[in-house]
Order: structure tokens, then C-alpha cells, then sequence
């Protein structure tokens, strides 16, 4: 059901309102609705399996291309009843009306790279399974794998004067992940472009780490 501005924004009012955007990652990170969250429908079927929103839970969209009605397919079959519609004309009418917005910052593997040796307040948070982070991970960085964001307390690490790169396998969740904490209030965030992919390309400019086990500072040999 398309909405209006007034209507949508009427319905944002309600208790545990989950704004999801499915927009292409690419246009996402220039600029999204405060609070909501990144789900390309290409994951939305892993996401739900991961526990990261309740059938329970009254859901918005917002999109372009009809990326939107793709999504809300998606979540009815999935057997989501709680769906309140989508915002006609998508994102540019929020962003036409001046309202409440946020953006994410993708950064290249490389610069990362540089930033470690000389940010003493930098975090690497690798949000792999814990099977491909015990494969290889970059030294020192924190693992939170995506399954244990509907938790709200695994962040409680996540200090705000941290500086955080987040890691996923190939970038397709970074966005989600970043959303994620963002609407958390944790907002000093970068997504690293591709992912680990990208890392192993450039692993020669970083201590890679391995372990058999869930990691720790006695079982983790360094590369």
C-alpha cells in the first residue's frame, strides 16, 4: 500500500516501528531516512532467518524500481503480517521535505591499511560467520558476527570514541550491519568496500590472523 508523506510519517510515530530501505547499496550510503534499515531483497531471506526482525513487528518501506513491492513480496511469503505499506515517490520525497536523514561512509580496503598503524582509537569489527573469521581475520579486530545483532547487547563494546571499519565477506551486508548500529546510536562508522575479498587482496599490508577455535590471544597465530 503506497502512503503518503503525512501517513507515513504518522505511522513512524507508532511503538517498534521498523523502517526498512531497499534501495541499491550504492545510492543507500549517500543519504537514508534516520533509523531505518539497509536490506537488499537478494538478503532479506537470510536476514529473517538470522532472527534480525520479529514476524511480530509493524514494518515500513522505502525504495525506487518497485525494489520496495519486491521486498514486501519477499516478507509476506516469509509469513510477515504486520506490513503498514511503503512511501509513494520513495526516499527524494523524505529528502525533498528537509526531514530527519543519515549517511554511511565506504571507505577502500587500502586506506584502512593506512589508518591502522597511526589510530590508536580504531576498531576492525568483523562481521563474519564464526567459522570464516577463524579462517583469517585481521589482528586485534572484534568479531560480532551479523547473527548476534538482534541483540542489542553485543555492541556493548562499541564505545562512540571508537573509530570502526566494519567487515563483512564481500561487502553485501556491510550496509545492513552499519544501519544497524547506526540506529543502535553508535555513528562513528565506516564500511570497508568488498569486504574481506578485498582484504585477502591487499593481505600483504596487514597482520592476518588464523585460529582453530573461537578466537583468542593464546590460540591465534599470526601470519
Amino acid at each position: 500500500m503506497g502512503l503518503s508523506l503525512a501517513e507515513f510519517q504518522h505511522i513512524i510515530q507508532e511503538d517498534n516501528v521498523l523502517i526498512i530501505d531497499t534501495r541499491d547499496e550504492n545510492i543507500f550510503l549517500e543519504g537514508y531516512i534516520t533509523g531505518s534499515i539497509h536490506y537488499k531483497p537478494s538478503i532479506i531471506q537470510e536476514a529473517a532467518a538470522l532472527g534480525l526482525f520479529k514476524f511480530d513487528q509493524p514494518l515500513l518501506f522505502v525504495g525506487d524500481d518497485d525494489h520496495e513491492k519486491i521486498a514486501i513480496a519477499y516478507f509476506e511469503k516469509l509469513g510477515f503480517s504486520h506490513i503498514k505499506g511503503y512511501l509513494e515517490g520513495g526516499y527524494p520525497t523524505w529528502s525533498a521535505a528537509n526531514l530527519a536523514r543519515d549517511l554511511v561512509i565506504e571507505v577502500e580496503v587500502d586506506e584502512l591499511a593506512m589508518d591502522i598503524p597511526f589510530d590508536e582509537f580504531l576498531m576492525v569489527l568483523d562481521i563474519r560467520s564464526e567459522e570464516n573469521f577463524n579462517k583469517g581475520h585481521i589482528k586485534d579486530s572484534v568479531h560480532i558476527p551479523l547473527l548476534e545483532f538482534v541483540d542489542p547487547g553485543s555492541f556493548s563494546e562499541l564505545d562512540e570514541h571508537f573509530n570502526i571499519y566494519v567487515i563483512s565477506d564481500n561487502g553485501d551486508t556491510n550496509t545492513l550491519a552499519a544501519s544497524i548500529l547506526k540506529k543502535e546510536g553508535i555513528h562513528n562508522i565506516r564500511i570497508v568496500q568488498d569486504g574481506w575479498e578485498a582484504v585477502t587482496f591487499l593481505k600483504d599490508k596487514f597482520k592476518i590472523e588464523v585460529s582453530k577455535t573461537k578466537p583468542s590471544d593464546d590460540e591465534a597465530e599470526i601470519l
